[in-house]
């Protein structure tokens, strides 16, 4: 039986890199991937669906879908993180808590971000943080919004408008033009006042936090996943699942080679890995829907409650047929 060709856009992830290079082939398909920045890639299928299969952002699905886009996904999770403890805030915000945020300006890439759909609700559900009491600014606008291309309109009742034009949220922050901003990682040796910089991370100790909501919750959020236009599943059927087995055989070779892929110029690597391995278990980047249903449950629940869709749809629906079972 001849094999289809299906083509593929999405951000060459260090779990799916096998798939991407060839090494691992779906049964019964040959893939045609395009490697592009995942903001890139999503808004560029979102504009034109020109793809069959691509990387996507839970907020971006879940609201596409709410507009009828007529897709599905796989439980497959190219992206994973601990995105709250991305804020970095100025040394004289006066920010100690992230219940302290409220009043504060607050850089975001953009309201739909799944990062910030993560972040704002953990920081709300578990530090008690409101987001209708924050300041938002979001660094994206235009041809380079998410939201602008799927039109999406903030909730009533969330102040948010645009940085202008020229500006970063780094630079606003370091000029204490923002209180606080989600710019990344920022290790605490180089920041705060006694290194001469005038920002910090609003989680000092980043590995303690993560361990912290992990111990608690049970997972590592994903924000990104995979989805395929539904034209494609009405005539090729068994697409979706041979294509989640091969996610699954690329993730599994990329785990197995961890130990020899450690950098050698970091002198405890492999102690870390074996650390993180203590805290998070050997296999922390689990695919599947029944491993990963409370965090899907999760990322519905912050969507529907910070506004992106109104209608909350079950995890079975989100997930193509015969894919909601595996694990």
């Amino acid at each position: 039986m001849a094999r289809i060709q299906l083509t593929l856009i999405g951000g060459p992830h260090e779990w799916v890199r096998p798939l991407f290079d060839g090494t691992v082939q779906p049964e019964g398909m040959d893939l045609i991937v395009t490697r592009s920045p995942p903001p890139e890639a999503m808004r560029r299928q979102l504009s034109t669906w020109e793809f069959d299969i691509s990387e996507m952002a839970f907020g971006a699905y879940l609201v596409a879908r709410a507009k009828g886009a007529d897709i599905v996904a796989i439980p497959a999770f190219p992206m994973r993180g601990f995105f709250h403890t991305n804020f970095a805030c100025h040394v004289d915000a006066n920010i100690n808590h992230p219940g302290d945020l409220a009043n504060k300006r607050v850089g975001i890439a953009e309201y739909v971000q799944s990062a910030c759909l993560w972040a704002r609700g953990i920081l709300q559900h578990d530090f008690g943080m409101d987001p209708y009491h924050v300041q938002w600014y979001a660094e994206r606008s235009g041809a380079e919004s998410t939201g602008t291309v799927l039109g999406f309109v903030p909730p009533k009742g969330i102040a948010l408008q645009q940085i202008p034009a020229g500006k970063n949220l780094v630079s606003m922050l370091v000029t204490r033009e923002l209180d606080a901003a989600m710019v990344g990682r920022i290790p605490q040796t180089t920041t705060g006042k006694e290194s001469g910089s005038n920002v910090r991370p609003m989680f000092p100790d980043l590995i303690a936090e993560g361990k912290r909501f992990f111990d608690r919750h049970g997972y590592i959020p994903a924000n990104h996943t995979y989805v395929i236009r539904g034209e494609v599943l009405r005539k090729y059927p068994g697409v979706a699942v041979n294509l989640y087995y091969a996610f699954q055989e690329a993730k599994a070779v990329v785990q197995q080679s961890l130990p020899q892929r450690i950098p050698s110029g970091l002198v405890f690597g492999a102690e870390h890995l074996a650390r993180e391995r203590e805290i998070f278990g050997d296999d922390p980047f689990r695919y599947g829907v029944a491993p990963n249903r409370e965090m899907l449950e999760t990322v519905v629940q912050f969507s529907q409650e910070q506004g992106l869709i109104h209608e909350r749809p079950t995890i079975e629906q989100l997930f193509a047929v015969g894919t909601a079972e595996l694990g």
